[in-house]
């Protein structure tokens, strides 16, 4: 049964180069049946070739490190494993830092505060396609507005963007469709529309790429 279990568990990966956090973020999932932590990695270019071998659903990426940073490192892995999911996890980072991030393809970011159950949430968000903010950087998307590129000529209705701006602060889809009154199957076809609108390939770059672009500021 547990092998059943583990069988249906979301596959992670983890990097950092620092082995307390390692083993910190081990003992976070070691009792879980939800996930599974599938493969290690200390570096950017070990996170490359780590996901490329075992093509896990979520990796949870230090951002500073020696040699090739977490930022590039995801930008690799968003390029050539679309359907990888990349988290972001990092003591404190800097909104600049965040947003680069987010451009490069990462599905969101927490601090390494959270508890091992928060860790659980964030790799089950991230893989139902959702994006995930720590609870502290909610506002994040008005910083980050400024350090990325100015407005674009993208027009979104009025409810496409509302719809952005719940999920740029951490909404889920149940949460963003109660909030508008609106069914959740109705907010899944507007953020396809929207996709299609940006010209990205899911959830996370849409947000990116309007707040790059000033659309929910």
């Amino acid at each position: 049964m547990l092998a059943e279990a583990r069988a249906r568990a979301i596959r992670i990966v983890i990097v950092d180069d620092h082995p307390i956090t390692l083993q910190g973020l081990r003992a976070a999932f070691a009792d879980s049946n939800e996930v599974a932590v599938v493969g290690e990695a200390v570096s950017g270019e070990d996170a490359v070739a780590v996901v490329g071998e075992l093509l896990p659903d979520v990796v949870f990426m230090d951002l500073r490190m020696p040699g090739m940073g977490g930022i590039d490192a995801t930008r690799v892995i968003h390029a050539r494993y679309p359907d990888v999911r990349v988290i972001a996890f990092t003591v404190d980072e800097s909104r600049a830092s965040l947003a680069l991030a987010l451009k490069a393809g990462a599905a969101g970011y927490i601090l390494k505060d959270v508890g091992g159950q928060e860790l659980i949430d964030a790799a089950r968000r991230a893989t139902a396609g959702e994006v995930v903010i720590h609870p502290a950087l909610a506002d994040v998307h008005k910083e980050i507005a400024a350090v990325l590129l100015p407005a674009e000529s993208v027009r979104l209705t009025g409810r496409e963007v509302e719809i952005l701006r719940r999920y740029a602060v951490g909404a889920s889809t149940s949460e963003v469709a109660e909030e508008l009154g609106m069914p959740s199957e109705t907010v899944r076809h507007q953020v396809r529309r929207i996709q299609e609108k940006l010209q990205v390939a899911d959830l996370p770059q849409a947000v990116a790429v309007a707040i790059r672009r000033g659309l929910i500021g």
